[in-house]
């Protein structure tokens, strides 16, 4: 042990990793994760289960959720994760039997979606459903977010896929220390850490004086909705897949990028929606969302983004007249991720997670917005490439997106190979029709690229 590490084993917790366990309540469990279906022929649907969970648990060990919370003494260093050797794999690896048709699973991932990862386990919750219709078996994997962000979770889902090879190596437990080397070791990190903070404090004064001296393009205000108020903790759960190559020669087509499309599909859905239950708002609706800033670096996993709150311009009518609108509102939030991202690389401090604690006692309270924005909306990498578990190729990778504080709706994006998946989840006291926003989603990206066409052609 190095004179300010814990011990092999023991990771600590980033703020930003540290901000997923505070800003979570019953109504909005912080929890990301990925609906996989699989092709399986007839002859191996028997021994489906018992192939994926042997898998599964020769992978492990090559991911980071093999490991329980623990909070440091008094709070006065950060909370870590401490591997473990084993587990109790039946709470952690689950089977269905049941021939769940594509409404039933996912009213299912939608009530997992509300069941909250005990953390005194490891993070992480994977069902295995082996008896789909149509020749189908499918993996929902569920981990907390404070083990890692958006970008990371493809990494760990490629570590459980047959990108990787089993683990042979055997899996070592971390020790915690006793409360007084703990405190020791906290000194002589915070002492190291000195410098660093003392050479990134002109950086990190730089960036408050450029974001509070008004120089930078300002955002809008959060619009108040008939759909507006606390997260209930109830969910709606729908997907669907669209092709990616007409998402990106689209977005070329009308000089963009294949976020932009997405970012332009859901807000030409959600104005529709809103229209219909006269809830449209004369402001833009405003979205809570985050940029990656991983770097090699920084490594896999942990959270490593940037939040961002660009406008969707549904307050336009024209659809193109829209996209511009959300090209200038993104280039405008990603002026200032530079600054944004100086703030959040500062050094951590002595007490960091006991004054985190105490900040936050209050604001999770009553369901209100935690961060501005009406919903989210998420564009994450994926795969380009086929992938495969145990051998059962994988059809596709819908996410299962989280629900923050004050917000109504989640869509998420995620490339898989020749398709662009998508999961979408709603609070169904307020989108009480989550399917029709999920079809208004696809009748978007036919109105764009008509209008992508050239006049003669249309």
């Amino acid at each position: 042990m190095t004179e300010h590490t814990l011990g092999p084993g023991i990771r600590r917790l980033r703020p930003d990793d540290h901000f997923m366990i505070l800003a979570e309540t019953d109504a909005t469990p912080m929890q990301i994760g990925a609906l996989v279906f699989l092709d399986v022929a007839g002859a191996d649907r028997a021994g489906v289960f018992a192939a994926l969970r042997d898998h599964l648990l020769a992978r492990l060990a090559h991911t980071p959720l093999l490991a329980v919370l623990h909070e440091a003494p008094d709070g006065y260093d950060s909370d870590v994760w401490v591997d473990v050797a084993d587990i109790d794999i039946d709470k952690h690896i689950q089977r269905v039997s049941e021939p769940l048709d594509a409404a039933r699973l996912r009213r299912f991932v939608a009530d997992k979606a509300m069941e909250r990862l005990d953390l005194s386990r490891p993070p992480f919750r994977i069902v295995v459903f082996d008896n789909l219709p149509g020749g189908e078996a499918a993996l929902h994997l569920t981990v907390h977010h404070a083990v890692t962000d958006g970008v990371g979770f493809q990494t760990l889902l490629g570590l459980l896929s047959d990108d990787t090879e089993p683990a042979t190596a055997t899996r070592q437990a971390g020790a915690l220390p006793t409360p007084e080397i703990w405190r020791a070791a906290a000194d002589a990190r915070f002492t190291a850490l000195d410098e660093a903070r003392a050479s990134r404090r002109a950086l990190t004064d730089q960036a408050l004086t450029m974001l509070r001296s008004g120089s930078l393009p300002p955002r809008g205000v959060t619009p108040t909705l008939k759909l507006s108020g606390p997260t209930s903790p109830q969910r709606a759960y729908a997907t669907l897949s669209l092709p990616f190559e007409r998402v990106r020669a689209l977005g070329k087509a009308l000089k963009g990028t294949v976020n932009d499309v997405f970012l332009a599909l859901a807000a030409s859905a959600l104005r529709r929606y809103l229209l219909d239950i006269d809830d449209l708002p004369t402001t833009p609706i405003m979205v809570n969302s985050a940029r990656s800033y991983r770097r090699p670096a920084h490594g896999d996993f942990s959270n490593r983004i940037v939040a961002m709150h660009p406008h969707l311009a549904t307050h336009l009518a024209d659809p193109l007249d829209r996209l511009r609108a959300i090209q200038n509102a993104m280039a405008d939030e990603r002026a200032r991720t530079p600054y944004d991202e100086a703030l959040l690389d500062a050094p951590e401090k002595p007490y960091g997670a006991r004054d985190r604690r105490a900040r936050f006692a209050d604001k999770t309270r009553g369901g209100a917005a935690v961060l501005p924005g009406n919903v989210t909306l998420s564009n994450v990498p994926g795969p380009s490439d086929a992938r495969s578990w145990a051998g059962f190729r994988q059809i596709a990778n819908y996410p299962t997106p989280l629900l923050g504080s004050g917000r109504f709706l989640n869509i998420t994006s995620r490339r898989n190979g020749d398709n662009l998946d998508l999961g979408i989840m709603a609070d169904p006291t307020k989108i009480s029709d989550v399917d029709r926003l999920a079809r208004y989603v696809v009748e978007a990206l036919a109105e764009y690229e008509g209008l992508a066409r050239p006049p003669t052609s249309r």
